[in-house]
C-alpha cells in the first residue's frame, strides 16, 4: 500500500495508533502532506486499528477541508482492493471532517438550537445602538466596522470597568442567539467540558457525547494556522486521544489572530515525553530548484539550513529559469507588464488556467481583474467561500428572511403561552432598520429601549404601539412603521413563508427591499449591478438545492436559513468551474487564500511598499506566495533583502528549452513549432495596438457610475 510513498511518508503512515499521544508531522510546501494524511487515514482503518467514526479531521479553512474531502475517495479508490464503491462511500461518510468553527457550530446548535454568527451587517446594526458619547475621546472619531469590533472586544474582555453600552450589546446578542466566532469556540468548549448531561436531553446531545467519548484519533491539518483562543476546544477534544498534527511553521501567516507559537507550545504540552513524537517530510515535488532556492532565502531559518547544507530535497530537475523579478514605480506599468507577459506565455503554449496572480488584498484582486477584462482576458477569483455568501447585500436579504421567519415563530410561541422567551427577531430587525434611509442611530436606540421597557419584541412595539405614543425624539416614524408593517404582511403571507417556489421567495423579498429603498442595495456602477445579479443567481441556485433535500415538515425558507451556509459550500465544492469556463480563465487570489494550492505559473504582486518592513509574518507570507509556483515565478515589487534583483532572464516566450521542460512536467504534448509563438504574439500586439495603455487614461479603467437601481430580480426571472 505504501510502495507509492517516499520513505519519510511511509514512516508517518505506518506509525502505530497510541492513545494519549501526539505525532507532529512537519511538512514543507509540495511535500505530499495531504497525500500522506489521506494514506494515514486509510491505513488506520484498513489495519483494523480504528473505525471510520472514531476519526476526526480538523482544519481552520473551508478550502483545506474541501481539499481533504475531494481527495479522500480518489485515494481510497486507488488503494482499495476488496471493497465496492458503495462500501467506500459508507466508510468515508463515517469520518468526521470539519473546520474548527464548523465543529464548534454543530456542538453549540445541538445544545442551544439555531444561532447566528455575527457578520458585517450585524456589526453595522449594533453600531446603530451605540450613542455618540461612546466615541468621545476615542480614535478614530468616525469609526469603521473594524474599529467598532476591536473596541467591542477590548471592553468585553476587561475584567473591571466594562462599559454599560457594551453590556447592553452583549445582552442583545445573547438574547437573540447571536455570537462572535470567539464566543462560538468558547461555548462549544464549555459543552464539551461539561460532564453532566440531563436525562431529558441525553439522546439529543449524542454528537457532543461522541466527540468526548467515541473519537480516538484527532488529525489537525495546517497546524501553523492555530491561535490561542482555539486552545480550550482543541485541548478538550484531544485529551485521551491520539493527536496527529500536519503543518509547517514557516507557512504561518495568520499571526494577526494570535501567536501560533504560543498555541503550538500549548498543544504540544497536551502529551509530553515519550508520548510526543516528531517526524519530517523532506521531499519537495512541486517547485523547481530555482524557485525553492529563492524561496528559502526569505526565511531566516531556511537560509541557515541552506547554508548548512540541510535543505529539503527538491525532486524536480532544474528548468533553467530563475524567478523573474521586476520593480515598478507606476502601478499602471505593473499591470501592463502582467498583461504583456500573459500574452507571451499563452502564445508560447501555456494555458490561461495555468496562471495564477497572487495579491495581498481583495481590492488589488479586483483592480487586476478589471484591467485584464478590459483586454478580454477572463479571470476567476479564488476565495475561501463563494462570493455571494460574503456580499453584504445578499447577507441583508437573508437578514430580512430571518426577521420574517423568527417573528412568525415568536407569534406562534405567544399563542401557545410560552413565557420568558428572548426575542430573537430583534437583532435581525435592528440590522434591517439600520439600512433604512432616514432611520437614525438615536431613533433605533430609543425604540429598542422602549421595547425593553414594555417587555415586548421590537417588531411588536413598532407595529402595535401608535406612532403618537412613540418618544418624540424618534424621527421618520412613518417610514419605520411602514417598513415593519410591510414585513408583517410577508410574515402573515403563507405564499412567502410556506412557498416551495425558490423564484417566488426571491422575488418577494427583493420586491420588498426595492420598495423600501434600502440604500445599500443601490448599485454604484454597471459592474456592481452585474455582480449583484450574479450573486442573486447564486442565492437562487442554493434555494433550489435546499428544495431538493429539505425535510417534509419544514418550510423551504426556514430550511434555507438553517442550512444555506453548508449547502453553498457543498455546491461550490462540487461545481468549482467558473462561469466563463476553465481552460480560458486564469486565477486571481490573495496569498492567504492561495495557501495549500499550486499553479504552474505564478505572478506574485508586491505593490509599491509590500514586504518593505521585514518581519517574520511578512517573510512567511512571501514564502507561501513563492512556493505556490510549480514551474515559473514572477516577483513584482517584492522587495526583500534575501532576494537577488541582479538576475536577468532572457525572453521567456522564445526559451524553447524551458517550454520543453514545462510541457513535459505537465504531461502535455511538446509543440512542434516554437517559432509560431512569436507570430501569434505579433498578431496580438497588432490587435491591441490601438488600445495601447500609453494613450489610454487611467480613469477609463473605472466603469461609469449608474445611480439608477436596476430591476435585478426581473433580469433573473427572464433567464
Amino acid at each position: 500500500m505504501v510502495d507509492t510513498l517516499t520513505p519519510s511518508q511511509s514512516k508517518v503512515v505506518e506509525f502505530p495508533y497510541q492513545s494519549n499521544s501526539t505525532l507532529k508531522v512537519v511538512a514543507g510546501p509540495g511535500s505530499g502532506k495531504t497525500l500522506t494524511l489521506l494514506h494515514k487515514v486509510y491505513y488506520l482503518i484498513e489495519s483494523g486499528q480504528i473505525a471510520p467514526n472514531e476519526i476526526l479531521i480538523l482544519s481552520l479553512t473551508n478550502k483545506a477541508v474541501d481539499n481533504v474531502i475531494t481527495r479522500l475517495f480518489d485515494v481510497f479508490e486507488q488503494l482499495n482492493e476488496k471493497r465496492t464503491e458503495e462500501q467506500l462511500k459508507e466508510i468515508i461518510g463515517g469520518l468526521e471532517v470539519h473546520t474548527v468553527h464548523g465543529l464548534a457550530n454543530r456542538v453549540v446548535i445541538e445544545n442551544e438550537g439555531i444561532i447566528n454568527v455575527i457578520e458585517e451587517n450585524g456589526w453595522r446594526g449594533l453600531m446603530k445602538l451605540v450613542s455618540e458619547d461612546f466615541w468621545k475621546n476615542k480614535r478614530p472619531k468616525i469609526p469603521s466596522i473594524k474599529d467598532f469590533k476591536r473596541l467591542f472586544e477590548q471592553y468585553k474582555n476587561q475584567k473591571t470597568g466594562t462599559k454599560d453600552v457594551v453590556k447592553k450589546l452583549t445582552d442583545i446578542m445573547e438574547n437573540c442567539g447571536v455570537v462572535t466566532n470567539e464566543e462560538l469556540i468558547d461555548r462549544a468548549s464549555r459543552y464539551l467540558n461539561s460532564d453532566v448531561v440531563p436525562e431529558s436531553t441525553a439522546q439529543t446531545m449524542e454528537y457532543t457525547r461522541n466527540l468526548k467519548d467515541k473519537i480516538k484519533v484527532v488529525i489537525i491539518d495546517e497546524f501553523q494556522d492555530l491561535y490561542p483562543s482555539l486552545l480550550p476546544l482543541l485541548r478538550r477534544i484531544s485529551l485521551g486521544k491520539q493527536l496527529i498534527l500536519f503543518g509547517d511553521s514557516n507557512q504561518s501567516i495568520y499571526s494577526f489572530l494570535g501567536s501560533n507559537k504560543e498555541a503550538m507550545n500549548a498543544i504540544e504540552d497536551i502529551h509530553t515525553g515519550r508520548d510526543f513524537h516528531i517526524m519530517h517530510l523532506h521531499d519537495n515535488f512541486r517547485c523547481t530548484p530555482e524557485i525553492m532556492a529563492a524561496a528559502t532565502r526569505v526565511i531566516p531559518l531556511k537560509r541557515k539550513e541552506m547554508n548548512d547544507g540541510e535543505i529539503e530535497k527538491v525532486c524536480k530537475d532544474k528548468c533553467g529559469v530563475k524567478p523573474i523579478m521586476q520593480n515598478f514605480s507606476n502601478p499602471l506599468d505593473e499591470l501592463e507588464f502582467v498583461r504583456d507577459q500573459i500574452s507571451q506565455l499563452v502564445c508560447a503554449s501555456a494555458h490561461l488556467s495555468d496562471i495564477a496572480i497572487l495579491t495581498r488584498t481583495n481590492n488589488q484582486m479586483q483592480l487586476i481583474a478589471d484591467h485584464l477584462q478590459s483586454y478580454g482576458i477572463n479571470s476567476h477569483k479564488l476565495t475561501a467561500q463563494p462570493d455571494w455568501m460574503t456580499d453584504s447585500r445578499i447577507q441583508f436579504l437573508i437578514d430580512l428572511m430571518k426577521v420574517i421567519s423568527l417573528s412568525h415563530r415568536e407569534e406562534s410561541l405567544k399563542r401557545e403561552n410560552f413565557v420568558n422567551r428572548p426575542w430573537k427577531s430583534d437583532f435581525s430587525l435592528i440590522v434591517t432598520l439600520s439600512a433604512l434611509k432616514g432611520a437614525t442611530n438615536q431613533s433605533i436606540q430609543i425604540l429598542y429601549n422602549e421595547c425593553l421597557r414594555h417587555d415586548i419584541s421590537l417588531r411588536r412595539y413598532i407595529s402595535s404601539v401608535p406612532m403618537s405614543d412613540w418618544p418624540a425624539a424618534v424621527t421618520n416614524k412613518r417610514k419605520i412603521s411602514n417598513c415593519v408593517i410591510e414585513l408583517q404582511k410577508l410574515m402573515n403571507n403563507g405564499e412567502f413563508l410556506y412557498s416551495d417556489d425558490p423564484m417566488q421567495i426571491l422575488q418577494k423579498i427583493c420586491t420588498f427591499a426595492h420598495e423600501m429603498g434600502f440604500q445599500m442595495l443601490q448599485p454604484t456602477s454597471h459592474r456592481d449591478a452585474e455582480q449583484f445579479r450574479q450573486h442573486l443567481e447564486d442565492m437562487y441556485i442554493i434555494l433550489k438545492l435546499c428544495l431538493t433535500n429539505k425535510p417534509n415538515d419544514m418550510p423551504l425558507v426556514e430550511w434555507f436559513l438553517h442550512t444555506h451556509f453548508e449547502q453553498s459550500l457543498s455546491y461550490y465544492h462540487e461545481n468549482p468551474v467558473p462561469r466563463a469556463g476553465s481552460r480560458d480563465v486564469l486565477k486571481i487570489s490573495t496569498i492567504h487564500s492561495s495557501k495549500g494550492l499550486e499553479f504552474p505559473i505564478v505572478f506574485l504582486m508586491g505593490g509599491l511598499s509590500w514586504f518593505h518592513s521585514i518581519s517574520q509574518l511578512e517573510d512567511n507570507v512571501l514564502y507561501v506566495g513563492m512556493t505556490r509556483a510549480k514551474n515559473l515565478l514572477y516577483l513584482l515589487n517584492t522587495k526583500h533583502p534575501g532576494l537577488d534583483y541582479k538576475s536577468a532572464t532572457r525572453n521567456i516566450m522564445s526559451n524553447e528549452k524551458f517550454w520543453r521542460y514545462y510541457n513535459t512536467d505537465l504531461n502535455r504534448d511538446i509543440p512542434a513549432d516554437f517559432a509560431s509563438a512569436i507570430r501569434r504574439y505579433d498578431c496580438l500586439q497588432r490587435k491591441y495596438d490601438g488600445f495601447s495603455m500609453k494613450r489610454r487614461p487611467f480613469s477609463t479603467l473605472s466603469v461609469a457610475h449608474n445611480n439608477k437601481l436596476m430591476r435585478l430580480i426581473a433580469h433573473i426571472a427572464r433567464k
